[in-house]
This record gives structure tokens, sequence and C-alpha cells, in this order.
């Protein structure tokens, strides 16, 4: 029955063009089955050999999932711009990337984040803290992140195509499926470079249909709207007179982003930079990846956004559900043959994150728990083999999962609040001996076990639950981490020593000769944020229409950029 409907609502140029996109997908996973067949090293970090430019263009894919602009684009409705503080934060994150955890990845020569663990720390406590970590993330953590991604599909593709879109969501798995599983991350990082460009093109085509439908009737008429617009909605930092929306705008810009389980990396971005083939192209493919996550993919989405606003007024158009506006802008604007072009981006956006996280939640289970505790003598061969299966078994039950998910933002803040009290130690232990394992341990159950705690009583309805009390149980964590830190055994000194002339870290090491705290590494991170936060400012004032701001603005940030780069390179 649905695939009648679907072939009745989509045009012969559509259904070519998406047949198309699919075929080379799996094009793409059999031409490089045979390069990730000899090794997990081959399969999950590409014999650690990719250039800057295909590394970060992943790293952009992959964050620019199918949920990514549903929730963007429904935030700068309601309430604003300025509530993507929430993930602009993590900038801030990415520029520490960048000038010191880039390097330092590269030189841990791991295959996944969890394998540091035992480099880091030693003893008991390492291997049970890497045990549980590694089904802590590959389970419950990676797998509601694919949950929701899978969420989004029904929930674009519902809307879009005015029926049940579970049979779709069911093939373009497959495909995915299949060129994951067979092609290791060569494939998927290929896949991801054309689907990075896919969907930005998609968002460029989307911008043109709204600014130039009936209701907007071209660019002049869409600068003339946009004054229309609430003032509030168009700010990029809230009114400080507005003061709950300016107090949360200080959570996210301050606390949110090294709070974060990804404070020192992320998963999926650590095995990019662990599959570049020098710590040169790792850095590089970050900011390549920092400049196209937070500013190119993002102006597009500043003007979608707005035009939702203009098409679908929050003062007169009630939404049962508000992330639904952006599927709502593809099937009532968007012609016959574009269309199809539109359904490619999204479909191009679903499978370049599923991939990887599929890929990534399978590398946990393989090689931090089966052949470190399990089968640790066997073949490559045999571990390749056993990764393919655990990457079918991983998305299968991510499939069930992802069918519960109602609200994709409430869930991306669900999951920065069960583990908002490890970021501290995560990127504590790279720049201070006295960390150690049973550090994170507690950090780590602290967060879970208040998030519980907190969720569980918001179940009850004996407290409601919102984001500044979520924010208390960072202090608690930190705080519980800490003690037990010092009432706990520092790590022995010859882990301690081996890691420091490994990894050669800044900060706070009893092997360091001197103590450069490495101001000028900081000092860079600093001004690569400024200039990326200058950029997003620049568009967003080319987008309401400020021209002379945004150019000057766009001046500045483009020269403070290419003069980190030169550094980079010199």
């Amino acid at each position: 029955m649905d695939y009648f409907l679907f072939l009745d609502f989509l045009s012969a140029t559509d259904l070519l063009i998406i047949s198309l996109y699919l075929a080379l997908s799996i094009s793409i996973g059999i031409y490089f089955k045979t390069k990730s067949q000899n090794s997990i090293s081959s399969y999950f970090v590409s014999e650690r050999n990719l250039p800057w430019w295909l590394l970060g263009t992943s790293m952009v894919a992959t964050t620019l999932s199918i949920d990514t602009p549903i929730v963007v684009i429904s935030w700068i409705r309601d309430p604003g711009i300025w509530k993507n503080w929430f993930w602009w934060s993590f900038l801030f994150t990415h520029c520490i990337v960048i000038f010191f955890f880039s390097r330092y990845w590269r030189r841990a020569n791991v295959i996944t984040d969890n394998q540091l663990i035992e480099i880091r720390y030693s003893g008991a406590p390492a291997k049970y803290l890497r045990v549980f970590k590694a089904f802590y993330f590959s389970t419950f953590f990676n797998l509601i992140i694919s949950a929701w991604i899978i969420s989004a599909f029904l929930k674009i593709f519902n809307v879009i195509l005015g029926f049940d879109s579970t049979v779709l969501l069911i093939i373009v798995t497959l495909v995915a499926l299949f060129y994951t599983a067979s092609s290791g991350l060569k494939g998927i990082v290929i896949n991801d470079f054309v689907q990075y460009f896919v969907a930005f093109a998609g968002s460029i085509i989307l911008v043109v249909f709204l600014i130039n439908s009936p209701q907007i009737g071209g660019l002049d008429n869409y600068f003339i709207l946009v004054k229309e617009i609430s003032p509030e909605k168009l700010l990029m930092i809230p009114s400080i007179f507005n003061t709950e929306d300016f107090m949360l705008f200080l959570s996210y810009s301050t606390i949110v982003w090294w709070s974060s389980h990804n404070s020192d990396g992320g998963g999926y971005i650590i095995q990019r930079l662990c599959s570049a083939k020098s710590e040169k192209d790792g850095v590089l493919g970050t900011i390549w990846f920092v400049l196209n996550h937070y500013v190119l993919r993002f102006a597009p989405w500043i003007v979608i956004g707005l035009c939702a606003l203009i098409l679908y007024p929050t003062e007169t158009t009630i939404l049962n559900d508000s992330e639904e506006i952006y599927p709502i802008l593809i099937r009532d604007y968007v012609s016959d043959g574009f269309k199809g072009f539109l359904i490619v981006t999204l479909l191009a956006a679903y499978m370049s994150t599923i991939s990887t996280q599929i890929n990534w939640g399978s590398s946990y289970l393989v090689n931090d728990l089966y052949k470190r505790f399990y089968a640790n003598n066997k073949s490559e061969k045999h571990y390749v083999l056993i990764s393919k299966i655990f990457t079918v078994v991983f998305l299968l039950l991510a499939l069930v999962v992802g069918l519960g998910i109602k609200n994709i933002g409430s869930a991306w803040i669900f999951l920065w609040s069960v583990s908002s009290g490890l970021g501290f130690f995560l990127i504590a232990r790279w720049f201070w001996w006295r960390i150690n394992s049973w550090s994170e341990i507690s950090a780590l159950i602290c967060s879970v076990f208040l998030s519980i705690v907190f969720y569980f009583l918001d179940y009850l309805q004996i407290l409601e639950l919102d984001f500044k009390l979520k924010l208390i149980i960072i202090p608690i964590s930190i705080l519980v981490g800490l003690l037990v830190t010092f009432l706990t055994k520092p790590e022995n000194d010859k882990v301690l020593e081996k890691f420091y002339n490994q990894i050669r870290p800044s900060g706070f090491w009893r092997q360091q000769d001197s103590q450069d705290k490495d101001i000028t590494s900081l000092l860079k991170a600093f001004q690569l944020a400024l200039s990326i936060l200058i950029l997003i400012f620049a568009f967003i004032q080319l987008a309401i229409g400020n021209f002379y701001l945004s150019i000057g603005s766009m001046f500045i940030g483009i020269t403070i950029l290419i003069y980190i780069v030169r550094e980079i390179e010199s």
C-alpha cells in the first residue's frame, strides 16, 4: 500500500534521482569492500591514511544528520536564533580539540577513545572503566543517538509523503548497512564526502523555492518581511532584560561545552582524528569541519528558519510539533523533480550519520570488549567478520529504540545531562597527573544516578525538570569526582611516565622539565572561536538584510581565520 502511494506522490524524475543516488551509495560500498577486510584498523580507522579534506568533510557529514535541520529550524522559529547556542557552544570544545586534542589522539594511536583508558590508567579500575564505558556508550548512549536519527527520518518523511514511511526507512537503512558493513570507515567517509555536498545543495535549493514562493514574493520582498519579525527572534544573543532566556544562553555558552562527554573530542570525531595520515591533517581537517559545521551549512538554515517564521508565524500558527516545520516546507513549496532531489538530501543526511553511528558503536563492542576481554588471539579477518555481525545487530536494536522517541531536541538535552559531570575529568586527564580511573568512574556514576533520580521525580510529578535543574548535576558530579580522586591512590608512576612520553601533553605533569602551560595554543583556540562566531554573526546579519554590517564582520572573521591557518601550515 505505502509503496504505491510513494510512486503516486513522486514524479518519474524524482524516482530516478532517488534510485541513482542509492545505486551510487551501493557502488561505493562494493568498490571499497576489499580495502577494509585486512584488519580492524582498516575497518574502523581506514589504516590511518585519511587526508585533511576527506576526514574534515566526513566529520561535517556525520553531524549533518537528518535530525539536525528539523531541530535547528524549529529553534530559529521558536524561541529564536539565539537558542542555537546549545550546539554553538561546542565550538569552544572543537577549537581546543584542534590545538590540543587532535595531536594527542593521533599520538595515542588508538582505534576507539575507550582504548585510551588503559594507556592513561592501570590495574583493575581501568579495566572495569573501559568495560563500563564501552557498554554505556555503544549500547545505551549510541543507541539513543541512532534511535533519534531513525525517529527524525520517520517524522520528516511521514509529513512529506503524507503516509507511513517505514518501508522507505527500511530500504534506505539496508543500503547504509550494506556499504557500512562491507567497506568499513573508508566507504563511509567517501559516501560522507558525496552526501555532504548533496545535502548542502539541497538547503540552497529549498532557500530558492521559499524566497520565490507566492507568499514571500522574491528576495526584495523577503527582506521587507524579515523586518516585520519580532526583533527578539533575530538576536544572536538574547536581551539581558529577557532574564530567563539570557540565563539559558549563559548556561549554554559557559557550561554545556566543557561538561559534555564530547569535551575532549567525542567518539566519531576521535575516530576521524585517529584515521588522519598525520597530525597536521588532523588539525587542518578539524578546522575545515569547524568552518563547515558552524558557518557554511548553517547559513542557508538561517534563511529557511526565517522563511518558516514568515510563512508560519508562531503567533498565528498552531503546530502539534514544531519539529515538523522543516518537512512541511519541503512538502508545500518544492516542485516535482526538485522534490526528489530534496528527498535525496534528506536520505544523504540520514545515511551519513547512521552509518557512522553503527560503525562507531560496533568498534566499541569489538575493540574494547570482544577483542580485549574475550578473544584476543584471533586473526584480523576474524575481528572484521565479528565487526560486521555487531554492525548488523547494533542497527536492528537502534531501529527498535527509534520508534519510541518523540521529541528529538529533548533527546539531545537528555543525553547531555546523563554524562554532564564527566566532561571536566575527560579534559583534566590530559593535563593533570593526579586524575585517576576512579575520578571518571565516580563522576560518571554520579551523573547517571542524579539524572535518573531527576527524571523519575519529574515522571512522578514531584518536581518539574527544567534545564537549570539539570545544571545542578555538574558541580555535584565534579565535587564527588575530586573527592574520590584524593581519597584514592594516584596512578602508577611508570604508567604516567609512559603516557607522558607518548602523548607529550601540556599541563601539570611531574615528568615535565618545564611548566609551560602552552598559552600560545590557548590563544589560537580563542582566536579561531572568535573568528567563527564573527562569521556566524555575519551570516545572520546578511539573512536579515544588514548588508554593511555583514560584509564588515565577514572581512574580520575571514582575516582572522586565514591568519590562523597560515600559522599552522608554517
